[in-house]
């Protein structure tokens, strides 16, 4: 695909500034403005259902290398890859080269479908009702290639899971699809109206079951009803969740349904999945010994909760935690080479980490050998201490806080008794710099978003505190209290010890939160919320790990164009 259209555009700005035609070219290329930084741009890259190349993957290291941004290339909540720090002469080679690796960044923005989400996991969990990779490529790739429904009053976000725990939001996504059996008949149930954001909406189901045979016709009938009576002049009621709020299901559900099917639809089965009738690669070479006894603990973390065994007798999925989701060109690297030495592929997932598959159970200890000295062996993958974030102000226009600051204080403060005790694991913190909710905030049991508060006569960065979100839909979290950035690594740890200091037996954290409430949570944290003269700390009057005072910098975003 030429990139001269981005060329010019980015010529336009560097001359006379960013106009919204050239911002609508080049973000609907993947190139978006970089904060604070004229003239350097970062680039999405679409990693349709995750599914990436040890090739593909070092591509993008070499990439991130030439760019020298020095958080390396950040994995995103919707399995996609970001590289910033780019100058504006180098956009088009890098889009050029990532193409050449069989890597896409169109319609990684715009009003169009965006990538479409897969579970990492779809064609080796043990409890899934049948792999969905294949149909989450096809949609993605029929949407993306076919110069139709591109324009529509918002962008549309897709998801599917196969597992009965969901790793995609499908409750919190605009079209959410779950694999199903029905008497022996694969097929899916079909979520709609979910999203998130500053006003969450949990989804509806459309359909508890749709044939296989009928899916496309279902999605495409979805989004022409969408396009045609979707909100195009108040942006912030445009998404399909606002189309429901206004119609209800049962009036969408009669719209999609009397739609008349026209044209050619993906078939699923053109698609490759992974082969497990095959042996991995030989790992024989690399140290298959035993793990040493000073590694014996944290080895034994690490295969409890890194570890998944997979359907297929004698392999097991890795998943390979990437703190924050910020990962270097070296350990990419890494990453490529454990996967042709020991596993059968690679997924991104939208935790922010790295899932490789097809990995025999007999290799584990070596592959953490091999992980180790990259520090990509590190445990808890999915569990309290691998907190999600959005990228923050390190890179985007629209975010207000230092996100990725926030969640290594609150890994910090957790890190130890709370962080490793087992009946706590199955909680998750998730981190957003602005109330859109990119980590996903609403959807976890605790979630956090940047604002801006006024104290003592001065701008000090803060973050609402929400709590007993759940991923599968049944709550949104509940905003309990402002906290000072300073502090929010001890709010936290705060919150998740009085949760397991009062809970009941076997009690989840949003049925804690429902039961104790949310004013006994706000009294718990209240102190925390005192605020000492800037003489006494100045440190408080700014964002985590700045050197100066805060001071809001947010800009409208670009994703829109």
């Amino acid at each position: 695909m030429s990139t001269k259209p981005v060329a010019e555009a980015i010529r336009i700005e560097s001359e006379s500034g960013p106009t919204d035609e050239t911002k609508s070219v080049r973000v609907r290329r993947g190139v978006y403005s970089l904060r604070n930084t004229p003239g350097y741009y970062m680039i999405r890259v679409r990693v349709p259902g995750g599914v990436i190349t040890t090739d593909q993957l070092e591509a993008v290291a070499e990439l991130s290398r030439e760019s020298g941004w020095e958080l390396g290339v950040h994995l995103t909540t919707r399995q996609g890859l970001e590289l910033a720090g780019i100058p504006g002469a180098a956009v088009c080679n890098y889009l050029t080269r990532l193409e050449v690796a069989g890597l896409t960044t169109v319609l990684t923005g715009g009003n169009a479908v965006r990538g479409v989400v897969c579970c990492p996991f779809s064609g080796v969990a043990p409890d899934e009702a049948f792999d969905v990779t294949p149909f989450a490529l096809a949609v993605d790739r029929y949407y993306r290639e076919h110069a139709t429904l591109t324009r529509m009053p918002r962008k549309i976000k897709i998801a599917f899971d196969s597992c009965p725990e969901d790793h995609v939001r499908a409750f919190f996504t605009d079209i959410g699809i779950r694999a199903v059996k029905r008497e022996g008949q694969r097929g899916f149930r079909i979520i709609v109206g979910g999203g998130l954001g500053a006003t969450p909406k949990v989804g509806q189901v459309l359909e508890e079951f749709v044939p296989v045979g009928k899916l496309f016709p279902t999605i495409d009938a979805i989004l022409r009803v969408f396009d045609r009576e979707g909100d195009r002049n108040n942006r912030a009621r445009a998404r399909l969740k606002w189309l429901l709020a206004e119609w209800g299901i049962e009036k969408f559900r009669d719209a999609v349904r009397a739609e008349p099917v026209d044209g050619a639809f993906p078939d699923e089965l053109a698609f490759h999945v992974e082969d497990f009738s095959l042996p991995p690669v030989s790992f024989f070479g690399v140290g298959a010994g035993a793990v040493s006894a000073d590694r014996a603990q944290d080895f034994s973390r690490w295969s409890a909760a890194n570890v998944l065994r997979q359907r297929q007798p004698g392999l097991a999925a890795v998943t390979i935690r990437v703190p924050f989701g910020d990962v270097s060109p070296d350990q990419l690297h890494v990453i490529a080479e454990a996967a042709r030495l020991f596993g059968g592929g690679l997924r991104t997932s939208i935790e922010q980490n790295i899932v490789l598959r097809g990995v025999r159970v007999e290799a584990l200890p070596a592959l953490y050998q091999f992980l180790l000295p990259a520090g990509l062996a590190t445990c808890c993958a999915g569990k309290l201490l691998d907190v999600t974030r959005c990228v923050g102000s390190s890179a985007c226009l629209s975010a207000i806080t230092s996100s990725r600051s926030a969640a290594a204080d609150i890994s910090r403060a957790l890190e130890g008794e709370l962080g490793y005790d087992p009946s706590l694991q199955h909680l998750r913190v998730r981190v957003s710099g602005c109330p859109n909710s990119c980590s996903h905030h609403h959807a976890s049991d605790i979630g956090l978003y940047g604002i801006s508060k006024k104290v003592n006569g001065r701008a000090v960065p803060h973050y609402a505190l929400l709590a007993g979100g759940s991923a599968l839909g049944e709550t949104t979290g509940l905003r309990v209290i402002d906290i000072p950035a300073a502090r929010i690594g001890a709010a936290v740890e705060r919150t998740v010890r009085l949760y397991r200091d009062e809970r009941q037996q076997a009690e989840s954290f949003p049925a804690f939160v429902a039961r104790a409430g949310v004013e006994h949570i706000r009294e718990t944290l209240k102190p925390l919320t005192e605020a000492p003269s800037v003489e006494d700390d100045p440190a408080f009057y700014r964002d985590l790990d700045a050197e100066r005072d805060f001071k809001v910098e947010s800009k409208k975003g670009e994703c829109h164009y």
